[in-house]
């Protein structure tokens, strides 16, 4: 119990300790004659008290609630559980949108805005990459043209970067802007941002972010069962009070209070109702956790896009009526629910079931159920107890390595198979002469040098090794940016993240390496572990092919810790051997997906980069798709730029187009 409560309790049992005395012993009363401020007063303060104290109960109700079920919300998670929902991955570039939206009136007030000199910074930089590359003017020129403003016909888009980052406005000026909503430096980022966009050959761009930004403003993550009690999987029960009780009582405390101001003893009547709501809703016991759950799945190995049924019943085991039962199923991240709904309500007798279909589209991966969340209440509604219900279900969808989407690529790096070694040893191409040592082989030995001289000495060659790879999928929370497939944008996608595609094209490179008889692992750039390195045979396969489909790193729900790209390859270098290919299958979503495909090289392996584009078929068109293709194409320039080959992919189209010979969309040799 808090101090403010404890206090308020003391003064309650005073109040009525005294009450008891003045009803025991009236001539006590008779006694006491307050008059003036002396008996207003006191009066005034409880009743403005009570009054204060129902607002504070109805304040903590409102926060308090659930959308749309009246259910408390979680003290982690702070929503009541939606599984219905995939979770809300951001589209490209949201985070530019943020850093625009977040520029506000106050930063006025600052001679040189740190918030306002890093965007305008960072759009300078897309801007020079884009407006120079290929047969464009220098980066000097551009920064002239950028400068005084001769690089587009937008005023307010050239003003972006000819204005101050706090602009002059006039008094009619600044009432315009105040009507519009947005602060003039924000409304010329976004102007820049399409301007540069539409030079770039990305096509028009709205000088504004597009609905499934806006929608990822303001949207709620979808919260899963198994996160919604405060310890998270430690706590698998919790009673409380409902948020009617809160209700009741605030609506008591307020007409008391009203009745004490008023001197009205019948509102003080009306107040003892809620009165009694409120101490019966502490002095009941939890309704019954007596029931039984079960799950079955119509196909627990379908193929990718089946749609699953799943069945969920309920059952009471307990000798007592459930007046309102509900029940939320923990459907898992990686399934859209299409039909139906996981959540429903019922009352049942002892001994009786109630069920519930819903059905899901099956997508790869092992998609374990989280638990069931079952919801009991009493008669009155005042009382609940939440519990989590374990049903172990496992949906497994694996699509064999030759149905993937888009295939293996017939090139994914410079050089495949066998390739020489600096190491000396056997092998047909001389490498040095040393001294004989015994044991050596009597076919190394320099008979002729032995003629001459009479001292006998071996002879080393270049030690041919088989060439080794390893994939390394980019599975940090950054990376996991939304790709719909093209979708609208207009707020309603449900996409999938595109780190789902880089496991797919992964799983190809596998199965691809593999058939050619060339040793391959698997390693992942994720807080959380994946690491196989290269290596032959079917146990060895098998072990990739699980880890792409049921590793936690690989999986649909980004990672909660961040990784130093750098710490990361660093430990990835000490498990492989230094000549060990690597094939980077990352969205380059941030600079610090560069700096790990740069350590690798700096590491001595040699890289290739696989990008799968996530807006590449997106028909959102606001600014931020626009300012995401141009940062994410000056990434992949700076990798050719340091002889990194890198593969622009879209995940639409096969994976062996991006590196065919002649029709590749990108530079994929040194």
């Amino acid at each position: 119990m808090s101090r403010a409560r404890r206090g308020l309790l003391v003064v309650g049992l005073a109040s009525g300790l005294v009450g008891v005395l003045l009803v025991a012993s009236p001539g006590v009363a008779r006694g006491v004659s307050l008059t003036g401020a002396a008996r207003t007063v006191p009066v005034a303060v409880v009743g403005v008290a009570a009054a204060a104290l129902a607002a504070r109960s109805l304040l903590d109700a409102r926060r308090g609630n659930a959308a749309g079920d009246g259910e408390r919300k979680a003290t982690t998670s702070g929503a009541f559980p939606s599984p219905e929902r995939r979770p809300r991955y951001d589209p490209p570039g949201t985070e530019f949108a943020r850093r625009v939206d977040a520029i506000g009136w106050t930063d006025r007030r600052d001679a040189e805005p740190a918030n306002r000199r890093e965007l305008r910074d960072d759009l300078r930089n897309a801007a020079t990459s884009a407006l120079s590359r290929g047969s464009g003017p220098s980066p000097r020129e551009v920064e002239r043209r950028l400068r005084d403003g001769s690089w587009t016909d937008d005023p307010l888009a050239s003003a972006f970067f000819a204005g101050d980052l706090v602009p002059s406005l006039s008094l009619s000026g600044y009432v315009r802007a105040l009507v519009r909503g947005e602060p003039p430096f924000a409304r010329r980022a976004g102007r820049a941002a399409a301007a540069l966009s539409k030079r770039a050959g990305a096509g028009d761009m709205t000088p504004a972010p597009s609905a499934d930004v806006r929608v990822a403003f303001g949207d709620e993550p979808a919260v899963r069962t198994s996160r919604y009690l405060p310890d998270g999987e430690e706590s698998r029960e919790r009673e409380s009070a409902t948020d009617r009780v809160r209700g009741v009582t605030a609506a008591a405390l307020a007409v008391g209070g009203l009745g004490i101001v008023t001197l009205r003893p019948g509102l003080l009547l009306l107040a003892l109702f809620g009165i009694t709501v409120s101490g019966y809703a502490r002095a009941v016991p939890a309704p019954s956790r007596a029931v039984a759950v079960e799950r079955a799945v119509s196909d627990a190995e379908p193929a990718v896009g089946d749609e699953v049924e799943v069945t969920l019943s309920v059952r009471n085991v307990g000798d007592a009526t459930l007046a309102d039962l509900r029940l939320v199923d923990g459907v898992p991240p990686g399934l859209a629910v299409v039909d139906g709904s996981p959540k429903f309500a019922t009352a049942l007798r002892p001994g009786k079931r109630a069920s519930v279909t819903y059905t899901v589209e099956a997508a790869r991966g092992d998609h374990a159920f989280d638990p069931a969340l079952v919801v009991t209440r009493d008669a009155l509604g005042v009382r609940k107890r939440e519990t989590l219900v374990d049903t172990e279900t496992t949906v497994s969808c694996r699509p064999p390595a030759q149905s993937l989407p888009g295939g293996a690529p017939a090139r994914t790096t410079t050089r495949a198979g066998r390739s020489r070694s600096d190491a000396p040893g056997p092998g047909v191409e001389f490498h040095s002469v040393r001294e004989y040592r015994p044991g050596d082989p009597p076919s190394r030995i320099d008979w002729r040098r032995k003629a001459k001289t009479g001292e006998f000495s071996t002879v080393a060659f270049h030690e041919h090794r088989r060439q080794r790879v390893l994939v390394v999928v980019d599975a940090r929370a950054e990376a996991y940016v939304a790709w719909d497939g093209g979708g609208d944008g207009d707020g309603n996608s449900n996409g999938e993240p595109v780190v789902q595609r880089g496991v797919a094209a992964a799983a190809a490179l596998v199965s691809r390496f593999r058939s050619a008889g060339v040793p391959v692992g698997l390693a992942a750039l994720s807080p959380r572990s994946c690491r196989f390195p290269p290596g032959r045979g079917g146990d060895h396969h098998r072990r990739l092919q699980e880890a792409l489909v049921a590793s936690p790193a690989l999986g649909w729900v980004p990672p909660d810790g961040e990784v130093d790209a750098s710490a990361a390859v660093r430990e990835i270098h000490r498990r492989v051997r230094a000549d060990t290919r690597v094939v980077f299958v990352s969205p380059l979503s941030d600079d610090a997906s560069v700096t790990a495909a740069r350590r690798f090289d700096a590491h001595g392996h040699p890289v290739s980069v696989l990008s799968p584009d996530p807006a590449a078929r997106t028909r959102a068109r606001g600014y931020e798709s626009g300012y995401a293709s141009l940062a994410r194409e000056r990434r992949l320039r700076r990798l050719r730029a340091a002889g990194i080959p890198a593969s622009d992919w879209d995940p639409t189209e096969p994976l062996r187009e991006v590196t065919r010979s002649g029709q590749s969309r990108a530079t994929t040799s040194r």
